[in-house]
């Protein structure tokens, strides 16, 4: 795979500089805005800057994701995203015990959190090029019998993952192919965190457009029951979240704002459902885009399945702004 270069734009692979010795793609564009992934620990998002300045939420960082699933920047969970309600469930026809399956991870309260794929090897990138408009990363992971992983979730598939970098956008396209002969369920997400440099928490401007509030057990699980909410936009002040919401329509964009920079994700197609995470103690706040609920396999809200043979593909987009 080579690398790619073009007027204002380039896509390439650099050497991280954090002593871990891995590579991460780069993606570069003429307005000021570069990503970093890693393909070889879970396509993990490491970066994004915008005119040098880091606008993701880095926690643990790399380190932390690798030694102990603990997400930040941009990861993917995948093959379903946030909590299980248990180690059973039942989906597609087929009851699945994930205890003890390499690659899950646990919440506080002893719930499988965050999906199977944390930092995950095997990512195969399939293209990196550059042209006159857009830098590009694709990468793509065969998840079947042959991975440890495959028994928590036994649902052959292909997951690819597309960035693509335009002027002050970055997009990213995931999608799944089912390559056996059962559906495979849709229930990945991504958990992007964003900060505002030099700006202080209280200070951030909150544009918060989601309107359907599921509602949540004292552990974070779905009730099945769902409130229509309002919630102001203005300063983020002393306000947390750590919310789910539902019917989130194509094309909705959630934006926060502060320091002259405005920061936008833009749920583009097949997210229908969003979180919103901003703890009192972290200079963050996560808008993630979800294709299914929490404990997606409960039976309070519609699965997606991929035919045999068919594919299915989510998008976002996150936008950096001067004000």
């Amino acid at each position: 795979m080579t690398d790619g270069t073009a007027t204002g734009y380039a896509a390439r692979w650099l050497p991280l500089a954090d002593g871990s010795g891995l590579a991460a793609v780069q993606l570069d564009s003429p307005a000021g805005l570069s990503a970093q992934f890693v393909p070889s620990v879970g396509m993990v998002g490491c970066s994004l800057s915008h005119h040098g300045q880091q606008v993701l939420g880095i926690r643990g960082g790399l380190s932390g994701y690798v030694g102990a699933g603990k997400t930040f920047g941009v990861p993917l969970l995948a093959p379903w995203a946030n909590r299980l309600s248990g180690d059973e469930y039942t989906v597609a026809g087929q009851t699945v015990d994930v205890a003890g399956v390499p690659g899950v991870h646990l919440d506080g309260n002893g719930l499988p959190i965050h999906g199977l794929l944390a930092a995950a090897a095997g990512w195969q990138v399939e293209e990196l090029t550059a042209t006159d408009t857009v830098a590009r990363c694709a990468a793509t992971l065969r998840f079947d019998h042959r991975r440890p992983e495959f028994p928590a979730f036994p649902f052959p598939h292909d997951l690819t993952v597309a960035v693509d970098l335009s002027e002050s956008t970055m997009t990213v396209t995931t999608s799944v192919v089912a390559v056996a002969d059962r559906p495979v369920p849709v229930a990945f997400g991504w958990h992007p965190y964003f900060t505002l440099p030099g700006v202080p928490r209280p200070e951030w401007l909150l544009h918060h457009p989601f309107d359907t509030h599921v509602e949540l057990s004292d552990v974070l699980l779905p009730t099945g029951e769902t409130t229509r909410v309002t919630v102001a936009d203005g300063p983020l002040a002393d306000r947390t979240f750590d919310d789910l919401y539902a019917h989130v329509a194509d094309g909705t964009t959630a934006w926060i704002a502060g320091g002259g920079r405005r920061i936008s994700m833009t749920y583009l197609r097949g997210y229908p459902y969003a979180i919103v995470f901003a703890p009192p103690d972290q200079d963050l706040i996560a808008l993630e885009p979800m294709t299914a609920p929490t404990a997606p396999f409960d039976g309070h809200f519609p699965v997606r399945l991929v035919a045999p043979g068919d594919s299915f593909s989510a998008v976002f987009s996150i936008g950096l702004a001067e004000l």
